[in-house]
Order: C-alpha cells, then structure tokens, then sequence
C-alpha cells in the first residue's frame, strides 16, 4: 500500500515511514486502542497487551462468554421448565384422580372378595379427599378459585360416602350424604337419598328407607321412567318388609304400569299370596306370564351352532342370565301359588298353571312346572302320581326326557327297585351324557349292585363334568372309603367341606377317615370342629371320648362320654365304657347304676346282670350280691360263672345249698333245687350219670371261686 494513498485496514495503521511500521501492533496517529500507545517517528517501540482474548483450545465448564451465569440472570430456557400454576394445579388434579380410581377399584373388589379390599377403599377415598382439599387451598393461594372443578369435588365426596356405605360404617355414610344433598354446589344430588334410603333399608329402618326413596321420587322428572320405576320397586320392597301388603302392590303396580318389570310382578305375585287371595294371585301370576319374553335366543343358539364364538360372547351371557332370573322367577311363583289357588286340591293348581304358561307360548316353563308337580308329590308321598307325571316326560324333547329320567332312577332307587332304577339311569345317561346328575344315579345303582369300582368311576366322571356337584364329590369319597382308598376319600371330603363350610356330613366323614389312617389328632381336631356346630351330638361326643380315652386324656374322655350319655342314655358303648372306667377307679356304688342300664337295654345279655351282682360284692353288700345272682341263676341256670359266686357268697354267709343242675334240654332246667347238706353247699345232678359227669358234660365245676 503506498503512504501517500491514504487508504487504511480497520485495525491497523501505517507509519509515516516503512522503517516504524508493525504490523496489527501500531495505530494511527490521532487514534488509540485499549493499553496500547504510538510515538513519533523516534520514539519507542509501541506498547502491547499480554492478555489473551478470552479463548481456549480446551475450554473448562460451560461456554459463557457474556458471562451470564455470574449475572444471576435466567435463561430463557430454565424459565420455560418450571411449571406454571395452572399446571401444578392440573398435577395435583391427577393425583386425585389417581386416588379416587383406585379407591372405586377396591370398591369393586370388595363385593366380591371380602372386608380387606372394602377397608382398603374406604382408606384411598378418604386420601382423595385430603387430596382434593388441598387442590383448591392451591387454587386459592395462586388466585385461580374461578378453575375450581366442582364435578371433582362432588365425586370424591360421593366416592368417600360410598366407602363408608360399604364399610357397614352406617353412621358416616348418613352424614357424608346428607351434606352433599344439603350443598347447593351440588343441584345433582338429590338422587343421593336412594342411596340414603338403601342404607336405612339394610339398618331395617323401613319406615326412614321409605320417606327418603319417596322425597327422591318427588324430585325425580316424570321422563326419567326407568329411575321412577326403580324407586317404585324399592319403596313396595320396604312396604312388605312392614307387612304393608296393599301398600306394596299400589308401588308395584305402578311399577308395571309404567314398564314391564319381572322382578316387580313377581313382588306382586308374592303380595297377593301373602293377602290369601286366589284370583289375585291368578291376576299376579298372568301378569308375570306376560312381561317374561319368549326364548328366541335358544333358538338362535341352535341356528348360530357353525359360530361358537358368537355362542359365548359377554353379551349373550349377559342375556342368558337375566333370562334364568326370569324363569326363576316364574317357576318359583308357580310352585308357591299353584297348591292353593283352586279348591280342589294342589293338582288343579299345578294343572292351572301349566295351562297359563301354555297359552303364552312359554311351552319349556310349562314343562319345568309338570316337573314341580311331581316334586310336590314326592313331598307328600304320593310316589305312584309322581312316577306317572313323569314317565309322561319319554316322548318330549331331550333335555326334558333326561331329566325326567334322572328323577325316574333317583324315585326307583329309593324304593329298592333296582332294576327300573338301572333302566331309567342308563335312559338318563344315554339321552343326555353330560349331565352329572344322570351319572351320580348311575354311580349310586352301581354301588348298590356291589361294583365299587364301577360307581367311583361314575362318581368321578360327573365330578369332571360339573365340577360345583357336591352329591358327586360327597358320595365318591364315600366309595373311595369303602374301597380303601382314604387319601382320595380325605381329599373328596375336603373339597366338599371348602365348598360348604357348614356341612356336618363332611367334617364327620374327614375325622372318620383320619380316625381310620390312624391319626387321633387330625381326627381329634376336625371332632371337635364338628362339636362346634353340633354341640350336643351324642355320637360326636362319643367319638371324642374315644379318642381322648385312647390319647390317655381318661379325665376330658370322662366327660365326653358323661355329655354323650346324658343325650343319649342307650349307647351301649357309652354305658360299658362309664361302668369299667368307674369299676376301675374302684368307684363300685357308681358303676352299679350303668351295668344295671345296660342290663335293661339288653336284658339277654348274661355279662351285665354279673357286673351289676360283681359290684354288689365288691361294696360288701353280699346279701343284695346273693338275691341278685339267685335271680341270674334263675334266668340263667347253667351259668357256671354266677354258680361259682353263689357258692362263694353261701359259704361266707354260712348258708348251706344244692344246686341241682338238670340237662339243657330237660324242660325242668330253668327249676334249681336247693339242699342244705352239712352247712355246706354244693352241686346235685338228677341225671343217672354221676356228679363228676355231669359237671364235665355241662362244662361246671365245684371249685370254690372267690371274687
């Protein structure tokens, strides 16, 4: 660049001569940079910084040039990842959500696995509550009371009501729900009082559950149809509950007026069986006829049988189950009236019926009500009308025919007739070989026929079918027991008893069979479970005695067989058990009265007149000791045993005696003679043979024999 230019770089400056120029290190004349000087054309050289720009070739910590971090300043950034108060409102929202949801799923569980979850629900609601409560002091707080949301709040307060409901906590659950009715928050609550009244209907407070379900029915519009008809229901419900039958039948007929309602026309059925009055009922029972619908989806399961998945989707097992309801309901209603609503006896009633049902097209009721008809007559007896109904059943459809058949089998079994009942349990099998009542028939004649084998076989062949079938299971343990099969017998027993806790037949049979294995503890224990339920049993308590009595526990063996003799003073076991245990503590007066009862039960029986005159002897009393063994012998004359005591005794009394004892089958046998010979007694045989013959033919002899 030549100097006389004038032209210059930004940064740089020339000198006025080459000699004084540096380049990037001089200014110009009439400028200056920061720590840095020129001097004239002599001076020295220009000043410099020796402080570097700021950079690294390796940078430590964070990049900041500006130095913003030391400013205290926030980035924009850091700003944007705090959350705003509207958004820790919403987080605050969520965990109530959270709460309340999982207080609503243990609600669930809780009816239908019991108190734990119910308990566990009433604890979430009551943290929801906490929750929501300290959501809206947060709303507060940041001024934003105007975003309240009431459907939240009013859903944990209803949630927390419904746990304490379901907690049997009645008291809180009353509170809880009149406060939310009372709130004007929440002009949605007045439905609340049903819920007000179910509660007062469970504490079987009628006449409160009635007043509440009548103030929701006032407040309740006239389009909501179905909810008034359900409180319709509810408030006829509480009226019988009262015995306010004409009251109760107003409720239920306006129930059916407005729809048609199985469950409240069976209600009605009911209220009029209770007024007594036959053409009501018969008026109650049309009514019911006619709001059950027809049974087209039987039909459709027939036509739909290419499509098994259609066959069992949750909506047509929905509808089958409501459907079984119904004709529960009809059928129920049909056995209760039909015996009384003609004059002429149960059979026009029954007859009535199936005709009702006949007419309205409900032809498989009808047949379930013929089959009532012959339950009824089994109930009374009258076998041969039963037999005939339901041989009527062998021409109609299969599932009918089966069950006729099985009644059949069961009906002849219990008459003895074993051939029929054979016959007609094979028909029942053969119609219909998935039905585990037909197969424990079957089972049952094969025991009866004596082939064990054959009826276990039977028995657990309906046990896989339906596996709920406790007269399969009860009766398999019984012939795996017979066979000797206990660990498969045990098992059966216990299976029957986790299914019905309160069976005595199965808790008997599992301590008999830990009695049989050989256990007297598992048997002691499941005894006196049994003594629990039937505590006053006198097999059960025998049984216990015996156990305790073979545990060597001779004081509780005492006193359960003293309580079982007091129920039931015949038990031979018992008796013979009390005596020798009495005997053997040499408590002889105590003894006396058991062996003299079990002389009275079994007057045959030689040994208990012995044991009754054997404790007379033993307390000294040989006098009462020498009438009652007079009368044994007279009873009894070729006992030796009670000749050797009478001997025995006449001596110690100084009583002198001949017993003549005659051939057992001389007709005089039961005549002794009597003879005082030298103040001694002995033996005078009538028989042409001598003394000592006689007495080795009969089996006596003369020795002296003390007690």
């Amino acid at each position: 660049m030549a100097p006389s230019s004038g032209q210059m770089r930004l940064g740089t400056a020339v000198a006025p001569s080459y000699a004084h120029m540096r380049l990037g290190t001089a200014v110009a004349p009439g400028t200056a940079g920061m720590g840095t000087a020129s001097s004239g054309e002599g001076g020295a050289r220009p000043m410099t910084s020796n402080k570097g720009a700021g950079y690294r070739s390796a940078p430590r910590g964070r990049f900041d040039p500006l130095n913003q971090a030391g400013s205290g300043g926030t980035s924009p950034l850091d700003a944007k990842l705090q959350p705003s108060p509207e958004e820790q409102c919403l987080e605050a929202e969520a965990k109530v959500h959270l709460a309340l949801e999982q207080s609503a799923e243990a609600l669930v569980k809780g009816d239908t696995s019991g108190a734990s979850f119910r308990y566990a629900a009433l604890e979430r609601a009551k943290e929801a509550g906490k929750r929501e409560r300290a959501v809206c002091k947060l709303r507060e707080r940041f001024g934003l009371l105007e975003q309240s949301n009431s459907d939240l709040t009013y859903a944990v307060a209803v949630n927390l009501a419904e746990a304490y409901h379901a907690a049997q906590l009645y008291s809180e659950a009353l509170n809880s729900f009149t406060q939310i009715v009372r709130s004007k928050q929440f002009p949605q609550a007045h439905l609340l009082r049903i819920n007000m009244g179910n509660i007062y209907f469970e504490q079987h407070k009628y006449p409160a559950a009635i007043k509440m379900y009548r103030m929701a029915l006032d407040q309740v519009p006239l389009t909501s149809r179905s909810v008034r008809s359900k409180i319709l229901r509810n408030i006829g419900v509480a009226f019988m509950r009262v015995g306010q039958y004409q009251d109760a039948m107003q409720s239920m007929n306006g129930v059916l007026d407005a729809e048609p309602d199985p469950q409240a026309a069976f209600n009605l059925v009911l209220c009029t069986y209770a007024l007594g009055d036959k053409e009501m009922m018969k008026q109650a029972f049309a009514k019911l006829v006619e709001v059950v619908p027809s049974d087209d989806l039987e039909e459709a399961d027939s036509d739909e049988s290419a499509s098994p998945s259609l066959l069992n989707d949750e909506l047509r097992q929905e509808v089958r189950s409501r459907r079984a309801k119904m004709h529960s309901y009809v059928l129920t209603a049909g056995r209760l009236i039909a015996p009384v609503i003609e004059r002429s006896g149960a059979v026009a009633g029954f007859d009535w019926c199936v005709e009702a049902l006949t007419g309205a097209q409900h032809s498989g009721l009808a047949s379930e009500v013929a089959l009532a008809k012959a339950a009824w007559f089994l109930n009374h007896q009258a076998f041969g009308d039963a037999v005939s109904v339901l041989k009527e059943f062998e021409k109609k459809e299969h599932k009918l025919k089966a069950r006729a058949a099985t009644n059949l089998a069961f009906l002849y079994s219990l008459e003895g007739d074993s051939a029929s009942a054979e016959r007609y349990a094979d028909l029942a099998v053969g119609t219909d070989k998935y039905s585990a009542q037909a197969l424990v028939n079957k089972g049952i004649v094969a025991a009866k026929a004596g082939d064990l084998m054959e009826a276990r076989s039977h028995f657990m062949d309906a046990v896989s079918l339906e596996a709920d079938c406790t007269e399969a299971i009860y009766n398999l343990g019984l012939v795996s027991k017979a066979v000797g099969n206990l660990e498969d017998a045990l098992t059966a027993f216990k299976r029957m008893n986790s299914m019905l806790t309160d069976d005595t037949a199965a808790m008997f049979q599992i301590a008999a069979v830990y009695d049989m294995m050989g256990d007297p503890h598992g048997a002691l224990e499941w005894f006196e479970r049994l003594n629990l339920r039937v505590p006053q049993d006198p097999g059960v308590l025998a049984r216990l005695g015996a156990i305790h009595a073979r545990l060597g526990d001779e004081a509780e063996a005492l006193r359960c067989y003293q309580d079982a003799h007091r129920m039931f003073p015949a038990n031979m076991d018992v008796i013979s058990w009390l005596g020798a245990f009495h005997v053997k503590n040499e408590m002889y007066e105590t003894a006396a009265p058991f062996f003299e009862l079990a002389a009275q039960v079994q007057p045959q029986e030689v040994k208990w007149h012995l044991m009754v005159a054997s404790c007379f002897r033993r307390t000294g009393n040989q006098q009462q000791a020498l009438t009652k063994y007079k009368q044994i012998h007279g009873s009894h004359p070729l006992n030796t045993e009670c000749l050797r005591y009478l001997v025995h005794i006449c001596n110690e009394l100084g009583k002198a005696m001949v017993f003549v004892v005659y051939p057992q089958s001389s007709p005089a046998a039961a005549l002794p003679l009597y003879r005082s010979e030298g103040g001694r007694s002995r033996f005078h045989s009538k028989d042409a043979e001598s003394r000592t013959a006689a007495s080795k033919r009969k089996g006596l002899s003369i020795k002296r024999k003390l007690g």
